[in-house]
């Protein structure tokens, strides 16, 4: 798999609960991702840095102090994405599976904005879910055109399941933060509404039509799963056993690589001791963009449509039952 790779400088301003506590001991305990030996040796190399400057470990934190941290990230090379269509306040794509809309914490370069619009401020009007394909709706950091009119949208996706679903069916049921990273139907939930048709059903799948008609996070996902027809590759929400393997759905996940190998030539480029550091340090393809590259769930953004002009991105294999 092709990759980039590249340098990038985290920054974090002290928070109160840090005050007075020593340098490798916050970042031990509230960055758990590295071991206290690598912080110590990014310290002492000028990896981590505080104020720009080199520091102890044992640097007592204070008020106003900003830690730097230099870090060596690989990451896939975004795979080409499809412009439906282009107008003057906002582009219509087909996004891929398995790419987040924008960039996150973790990865920079891997999304779909950043591969469409490399230096250009761009927001996400309607946002996938990273495993979720379909039609996204990029707009320019200077226009509220798109924003202004996606309240109205009809929104139409597609999704496969295992079984016989129901001809028709709606389903209302709140959706609601229930763990830290998880929703689900909670009493104390926001009220929710999906209306679903069967498109067909062969091979035991069914081929479903989704309708959202509020737009709570993991919406569908949800009541699909709630009325007993998780959505097929989505172990978030269903099980390891609700999967289905197909050529050209799921593709074989990257060795996790040798950083030093696969860094060696950057290491010979620098002389600067903090960089090589960095290098030798790098997680490589162990980085989460490469995993979330090969994820993908049966859910297809098929349809938008607004102030009368209706966007449609072309089905992905899975659809063909």
């Amino acid at each position: 798999m092709q990759q980039i790779k590249y340098f990038h400088t985290y920054k974090t301003h002290v928070k109160q609960r840090w005050r007075n506590r020593h340098l490798v001991d916050v970042l031990e305990s509230e960055f758990r991702t590295r071991s206290r030996k690598y912080y110590i040796g990014a310290i002492e190399c000028g990896v981590i840095t505080v104020n720009d400057q080199k520091t102890s470990p044992m640097y007592l934190l204070k008020d106003l102090d900003v830690i730097r941290h230099i870090v060596h990230i690989h990451e896939p090379i975004p795979p080409n994405i499809d412009i439906i269509e282009k107008e003057s306040d906002y582009w219509v794509v087909n996004k891929p599976s398995g790419i987040p809309c924008h960039p996150t914490g973790g990865y920079f370069e891997y999304s779909v904005t950043r591969a469409l619009f490399k230096d250009q401020s761009v927001g996400c009007v309607n946002r996938l879910d990273m495993p979720v394909s379909g039609v996204l709706i990029l707009t320019f950091s200077n226009s509220n055109f798109a924003h202004n009119l996606l309240g109205s949208a009809e929104k139409v996706y597609i999704a496969k399941v295992k079984g016989e679903f129901p001809s028709s069916i709606t389903v209302d049921k709140p959706v609601g933060l229930v763990s830290a990273r998880m929703f689900d139907v909670s009493d104390s939930g926001k009220p929710s509404r999906t209306t679903f048709r069967l498109l067909e059903y062969r091979n035991g799948y069914s081929l479903v039509e989704c309708r959202p008609v509020t737009g709570r996070t993991h919406q569908i996902r949800i009541h699909c799963k709630c009325i007993g027809f998780p959505i097929l590759n989505d172990l978030l929400y269903g099980q390891e056993s609700n999967t289905i393997k197909s050529e050209g759905m799921q593709p074989e996940f990257p060795e996790l690589c040798n950083s030093e190998y696969n860094c060696d030539e950057d290491i010979r480029n620098t002389n600067d001791e903090k960089y090589k550091y960095a290098i030798r340090s790098c997680k490589g393809t162990s980085n989460r963009s490469f995993e979330i590259s090969n994820s993908h769930i049966c859910l297809h953004a098929w349809k938008y449509t607004f102030n009368g002009v209706t966007y449609e991105a072309p089905w992905p294999a899975w659809a063909v039952l």
